[in-house]
């Protein structure tokens, strides 16, 4: 029978070319088996591309293991990676050692074969029900959508990539015009299966790989949009609007149609409102979702079922307050 191989990433960290070698021939059924002989062309490797399981031998020249495992635990970026060290020592005071700085596993030399693959299979099945855990954590349980704590990330993300590139990171917030009246009308089932279509039509005019798309609140929803100008935004908003109104969701509670609508808010922080909010020392983000926010009032004020576009901006002084 065929052999396929494992999807999976290995690191070997090991400043004897012999043992690496060993290992090798041992774990060749991975599909990614790289390899390091000091400490800091390991933590070079891995921040290059993160492996889902590193072997590190505890004893090297350079850097001993427990430096690099220290240092990939105090990088957040690598923090998660699980790390299982291999030694020839046998005393127990070292396992402990290693155990605390957050290893996963010890394996000690001479190796058998068919232990170090088991215990190489056993936290790859763990990292993988860990990864799934942590992703059904970030997603909305009605839509499938990311949630607000993802969409907190993404957007940080997002801006802190936009300001290194130069580029307009937008943000469209939505939200089901008289929803509450839609509840009360025809019941709670019947809203959650109007917010899970408006969420599949959202999802699908989400045309870039950059778009992304979550659920906030109740019937709020959030696009974030790399590389994007203000006048695209508005444009995908539109968009966006057309496409909730193409559901044809009958809906006799509302003021401004026959069936579901909604309205939008509009915001794009491009490097010249980077550089006016730097100026006046304002959190720019806080700003572009204040800008999103207004534009969602604005819609509304304006009879809904459409989007307004507002400039982020940093807040004027509350009244009867002088500015410094």
């Amino acid at each position: 029978m065929k052999k396929f191989p494992v999807e999976a990433s290995l690191l070997l960290v090991d400043d004897d070319p012999a043992i690496i070698q060993v290992l090798s021939r041992i774990l060749s059924d991975y599909t990614t088996v790289r390899f390091a002989t000091s400490g800091a062309d390991a933590l070079q490797l891995s921040r290059e591309a993160k492996p889902d399981l590193i072997l590190l031998d505890a004893q090297m020249g350079d850097m001993s293991g427990l430096q690099v495992c220290e240092a990939l635990k105090a990088d957040p970026a690598l923090a998660d990676v699980s790390v299982i060290f291999v030694s020839s020592h046998q005393e127990s005071e070292l396992e402990v050692a290693v155990l605390e700085l957050g290893a996963v596993d010890f394996i000690r030399k001479p190796f058998n074969a068919s232990q170090v693959t088991a215990r190489v299979n056993t936290q790859l099945k763990l990292k993988r029900l860990s990864d799934d855990l942590r992703r059904l954590s970030r997603i909305d349980g009605l839509t499938g959508l990311a949630n607000e704590p993802a969409y907190a990330e993404i957007l940080v993300r997002e801006t802190l990539r936009a300001a290194e590139s130069g580029q307009g990171v937008a943000l469209v917030m939505l939200e089901v015009d008289f929803f509450q009246s839609f509840e009360a009308l025809y019941d709670r089932k019947a809203a959650d299966a109007c917010l899970a279509a408006i969420a599949d039509a959202l999802r699908g005019g989400a045309r870039r790989p950059g778009d992304f798309v979550a659920r906030l609140e109740r019937e709020r929803f959030a696009l974030v949009l790399a590389d994007t100008s203000a006048d695209d935004a508005l444009h995908v908003a539109n968009r966006a609007l057309r496409a909730v109104e193409a559901l044809d969701i009958s809906h006799q509670g509302s003021a401004v149609s026959r069936h579901v609508t909604c309205s939008a808010g509009v915001a794009c922080l491009d490097a010249a409102a980077r550089e006016e909010l730097a100026g006046a020392g304002v959190d720019a983000i806080e700003a572009l979702e204040r800008a999103a926010r207004d534009g969602l009032a604005e819609a509304a004020r304006a009879g809904r079922a459409q989007a307004s576009r507002m400039v982020p901006k940093a807040p004027l002084p509350e009244p009867g307050t002088e500015a410094d």
